[in-house]
């Protein structure tokens, strides 16, 4: 059954069109993920779904009696609110609304009755459709399942950000929605806590629509993508991973349909130009007419021309230096005690990094994480006694919270005192990181969260440092600009010590991964993927699987017993595979990039089987794991 449509929908802003001919259908049970490049217009489709907006153009159905549970990206909280208070925030305003029209209609004349009554009606209606006289239960129920038991009393404010996700949640599951509608849903939450979502969604029976640049939990949760680009969805089925593969393979057969065109166009302009010159040195009036019949269709051939396909690779360039340092050492940590009032954080920890290492810094929210990450900055020196960093190392800095920035300060005049810089070159800076001329006199503290994210990466490329303290760099920032960080990061010769709730840049860049843990810090070779799959006892790769075989046996992934030696075998096989997969990927991309149509045609055939593979294995994974649980 179809819950939503959009055909052929506009909206503009003033003149300015931000959707053009949108057309897309949500339908009961899809799990679909919506993507595109920050500005494209995916909260302009959430608000006109949610009916805040009307649309300039076109048509939005939605099917009777649709109930859309939304949960915003920040958490919308009435100051001093309880969390009970803020769970039912809708239904307390529908259940005013109520009491108003009660009175209303107590008090009416004869002559206002009828109107009255029917004001009443629909009052009612929508006081059942927030949850009725069972909303009080239900919102207690809520917040028991998802975690936030006994909290009820609790100031709503005070909860961490991964708590106040919760909390959205549930208040848009109290009115039992047949379609979910999340945006960036996995802000905020650690990893424990985005494989609790990643299971949950899998296995809420209601449709889902999540608009998140999160490519993990995409992978895991959506089995269709809706690309939005240039005003217009495209759908194409399957997880992000498929969506990928299906995008490259589209783009080379686009890229050869544009080399074959732009070869005929070439032949008809040598065509015409030797007609001209013919036609030019001889009086016979058939040339003439030969001339323009040519030029004729030159015209009508460059009209229909097919355009250059778009790599919808990020203009966002991020350059880094590859020398190598001469010193041993990066990060040396001693005897690191840190404490907020009787809240200890670290207790005598120790932590050695040494140079060229790449290390993913990560453990739950609040244990400290951000603020070693201040103190290594602002106390590391090559003489210090608790923390020490590398003689002759550049270190730069990229914070979570960009408070390494200059609120009053112009862009340019951010970029403008750094040694030596020109305004010219700092110019050429700005536009690589997608700064317009009109930006450059916007004052730092008006920009958004994604934009101080490019400052700050901007200032990287500008210092050239050899040591990289990045505190989630990739916040607030669309898919291709994540990857771009990805590639620039990858090819980076220095050291890394990063902290991000990404798991594809984590995979990408880090080789040990450093677990705040029990006030220390423990440190395990190898990328993120191998550290969560020892975690779990699991490999990490088949946790889309074991999430939703563990919800439906109401068990979490970190009480799993030990992982099955047959299924253990097949999730190996299974990591390999998928390893094999991204390298093709980057084979695709590259041979769409350089215009080998050859090299895209065997890689986007191996890519294919490789898809096939990866399927295949894990339906033998999930079989073995079921013989082995019964």
């Amino acid at each position: 059954m179809e819950l939503l449509r959009f055909q052929d929908v506009g909206m503009d802003y003033g003149h300015k069109p931000i959707l053009a001919g949108t057309s897309f259908s949500i339908n009961e049970g899809d799990k679909a993920g919506l993507i595109g490049a920050n500005g494209a217009g995916k909260t302009t489709i959430l608000k006109l779904l949610l009916g805040v907006e009307r649309p300039s153009a076109g048509v939005i159905t939605r099917a009777k009696g649709l109930r859309v549970g939304y949960v915003p990206q920040y958490a919308e909280i009435s100051p001093g609110a309880t969390v009970l208070e803020a769970v039912l925030a809708d239904h307390s305003a529908t259940e005013l609304v109520l009491r108003s029209t009660e009175e209303r209609l107590a008090n009416a004349a004869r002559s206002e009755l009828d109107d009255a009554m029917a004001v009443h009606d629909a009052a009612r209606a929508e006081y059942e459709a927030a949850g009725g006289d069972g909303a009080y239960a239900r919102a207690e129920s809520l917040l028991d399942a998802l975690g936030l038991a006994g909290r009820a009393s609790d100031t709503a404010e005070r909860l961490s950000g991964g708590e106040k996700n919760i909390l959205s949640l549930a208040r848009a599951l109290l009115i039992e929605p047949n379609l979910l509608a999340l945006d960036e849903p996995g802000n905020h939450l650690d990893f424990a806590g985005l494989a609790w979502l990643e299971g949950y969604l899998s296995s809420f029976r209601g449709a889902v629509l999540i608009v998140s640049h999160n490519r993990y939990l995409l992978d895991r949760v959506a089995g269709r993508i809706l690309h939005l680009h240039d005003g217009a969805v495209d759908s194409y089925a399957g997880n992000y991973s498929a969506y990928r593969a299906e995008s490259l393979k589209q783009k080379l057969s686009l890229r050869a349909d544009y080399v074959a065109n732009q070869k005929r166009l070439a032949q008809l302009e040598d065509l015409v130009r030797r007609f001209r010159e013919i036609a030019s040195r001889t009086s016979d009036p058939g040339w003439g007419k030969r001339l323009r019949a040519r030029v004729s269709q030159l015209d009508r051939e460059r009209s229909q021309a097919v355009e250059k396909p778009d790599a919808e690779a990020s203009p966002l360039r991020l350059t880094l230096t590859r020398d190598t340092s001469k010193a041993a050492v990066a990060l040396q940590v001693r005897g690191y005690t840190r404490a907020f009032g009787e809240r200890s954080l670290f207790e005598d920890a120790d932590l050695d990094v040494g140079v060229g290492q790449r290390l993913a810094l990560i453990g739950p929210n609040g244990c400290g994480k951000t603020t070693f990450l201040r103190d290594v900055i602002g106390e590391g020196a090559w003489d210090g006694a608790t923390i020490r960093i590398g003689p002759s190392l550049r270190v730069g800095y990229c914070a979570q919270e960009q408070d390494i920035l200059d609120d009053q300060r112009t862009v340019m005049a951010q970029v403008l005192a750094e040694d030596g810089m020109t305004r010219e070159r700092a110019f050429g800076v700005l536009t690589r990181f997608m700064f317009g001329a009109r930006d450059l006199e916007t004052r730092v503290g008006d920009l958004s969260g994604g934009e101080r994210n490019r400052l700050q990466l901007a200032l990287l490329t500008i210092r050239q440092p050899d040591f990289l303290i990045l505190d989630e760099p990739t916040n607030h920032l669309d898919i291709p600009a994540c990857e771009a960080i990805e590639d620039a990061l990858a090819d980076f010769a220095g050291t890394v010590l990063l902290v991000s709730h990404d798991r594809y840049l984590l995979d990408k860049v880090a080789d040990h991964v450093v677990e705040v843990k029990d006030g220390g810090f423990e440190t395990r070779v190898g990328n993120f993927s191998e550290y969560w799959a020892s975690r779990v006892n699991l490999s990490a790769t088949p946790a889309r699987v074991a999430t939703r075989s563990s919800v439906r046996r109401g068990k979490s992934d970190a009480a799993s017993s030990e992982a099955p030696s047959k299924g253990g075998d097949i999730a190996r096989r299974i990591e390999e595979a998928e390893r094999e997969r991204e390298r093709l990927e980057a084979r695709v991309s590259a041979a769409f990039t350089r215009g080998d149509q050859r090299e895209g045609a065997r890689a986007t055939k191996q890519l294919e089987q490789q898809r096939r593979r990866i399927d295949e294995l894990y339906g033998n994974w999930l079989a073995a794991d079921e013989d082995e649980r019964g």
